[in-house]
């Protein structure tokens, strides 16, 4: 994986590093180490605070030029930021865990975070979680550890994320987890495509680029096995150092010699028995440390629509999660008619597929925002989903973000419309409104990073 971090690399500073870089690093090394040092400070500062000088020190172009400072937000007036926090239960181990792997990809540059957040069309086009993503990995500089779970969007006729390009050839079907009726099978994506026709092929290229390439050196294809399923062929084949294959799981893997910015997927009828291929999605990784972010998302999806994903269970097992963002409930309260005794059992249910999946995640939920159905009313069951949705966090130990109290409410929606944040819709968001609620997340999850590290040198001997 190339790192075109100024100073950095695998969060460590390199030779050619200007001697403020050194200097920031070893002190704050230094600080974490020394419990007196560090306390003396703290009483006067927070840990990010002083982290956040120190970054700008170490970060510092040759030309003096600061990088972007990653707490700042726009002050909307409409916006509650005195509400802007993870609510994560005082006990929770999983967080504890959590955050000390994302301190040891900044600071050591080794070992890897793997999230995977799991949504609606708030999702699917990317903006929301991609943001949050590049925040994630630039702030940690030297942590871009793949691009991760995607599906082909495009090949089902849906739109696709802008940070990776999709093209194919021959004919393919397509089904996902909103449909009333349905006859397929799904596995993590909630949506599958599917071909009966050997010239079926698709290629894919990692297209985001920015400060260090998507560029991969492994790939699992998420698939269908059995005696009636086309051979799956990978190209570059010239490149490929290993394949094996896990049908328990429903995947096969890929190992490269080298780092890959595409792939083509093709198919091969190799006898006669051999009449069709599923697809449910493809991983994009590599072994090196840092922090892969997979997201998760169909348009019109709901709680329970990812009940209906066969294979929900094991593909996630293997994506092995240390955290689970869950962002539902918009189109679950889309409606004049919501039933609070289902939609708990809806929550309730997908929180123990993800329980059985990976038991030592930590889990974040958040609430829907605000929204107008058909352009019209305020949706009422909006924060009643969201209450819910707090409360089940609660009961069950896990942490909560509260989106819809922090975007001001109901009625917000016209605010952030006003200033260009939101669609005409009154239900999506801009690019750049997208864009915002992931800097605030950022920053929600910056400052409760900043109150572990800060518990954790107040309890260092």
């Amino acid at each position: 994986m190339r790192c075109n971090c100024p100073m950095w690399s695998n969060g460590w500073p390199n030779d050619n590093s200007e001697s403020s870089t050194s200097g920031a690093f070893v002190l704050f090394s230094y600080l974490l180490m020394n419990k007196t040092a560090s306390i003396e400070l703290i009483n006067r500062h927070s840990f990010l605070t002083i982290f956040l000088g120190l970054f700008f020190l170490a970060f510092t172009t040759t030309e003096s030029e600061a990088q972007d400072n990653p707490f700042e937000l726009e002050p909307y007036p409409f916006v509650n930021q005195g509400l802007n926090q993870l609510v994560i239960p005082d006990s929770s181990l999983a967080y504890q865990q959590l955050f000390n792997k994302f301190t040891e990809v900044g600071l050591k540059g080794s070992g890897k975070v793997r999230i995977v957040h799991i949504g609606d069309s708030h999702l699917q086009a990317d903006f929301f979680s991609g943001h949050f993503r590049k925040r994630l990995q630039t702030f940690f500089l030297g942590a871009m550890g793949g691009r991760g779970f995607i599906f082909p969007y495009k090949v089902a006729g849906t739109n696709n994320p802008l940070n990776y390009s999709v093209s194919s050839t021959g004919v393919w079907e397509s089904c996902r987890n909103v449909e009333k009726e349905r006859n397929c099978e799904l596995g993590l994506s909630g949506i599958s495509i599917k071909t009966l026709d050997t010239n079926a092929s698709i290629q894919i290229k990692i297209t985001d680029q920015a400060l260090a390439g998507y560029d991969f050196d492994r790939l699992m294809v998420f698939h269908t096995f059995g005696t009636e399923n086309f051979a799956l062929k990978i190209k570059p084949s010239n490149k490929i150092k290993l394949v094996q294959a896990f049908p328990e799981m429903g995947y096969t893997l890929f190992e490269f010699n080298q780092n890959l910015e595409s792939v083509t997927m093709e198919l091969q009828k190799q006898n006669e028995t051999q009449k069709e291929f599923t697809l449910y999605g493809l991983n994009f990784d590599s072994n090196d440390p840092g922090i892969i972010y997979h997201t998760v998302g169909v348009n019109g999806a709901q709680y329970e629509s990812y009940l209906k994903c066969d294979y929900f269970v094991p593909h996630l097992k293997v994506l092995n999660p240390d955290w689970i963002i869950v962002s539902l409930g918009t189109n679950d309260s889309y409606t004049n008619v919501f039933d609070t005794t289902v939609f708990i059992k809806k929550v309730d249910s997908l929180l123990q597929y993800i329980k059985q999946a990976a038991p030592n995640a930590a889990v974040l939920l958040t609430t829907p925002g605000d929204h107008r159905i058909k352009r019209v009313q305020v949706n009422a069951a909006a924060v009643r989903a969201s209450e819910i949705i707090k409360k089940q966090a609660e009961q069950k130990q896990l942490a909560y973000w509260d989106f819809y109290s922090l975007m001001g409410g109901a009625g917000s929606m016209d605010a952030w419309r006003a200033v260009g944040l939101a669609h005409t819709d009154y239900l999506h968001f801009t690019q750049k409104g997208y864009e915002y609620q992931a800097q605030l997340l950022f920053v929600a999850f910056l400052k409760a990073y900043d109150d572990y590290m800060l518990r954790e040198l107040q309890l260092k001997p």
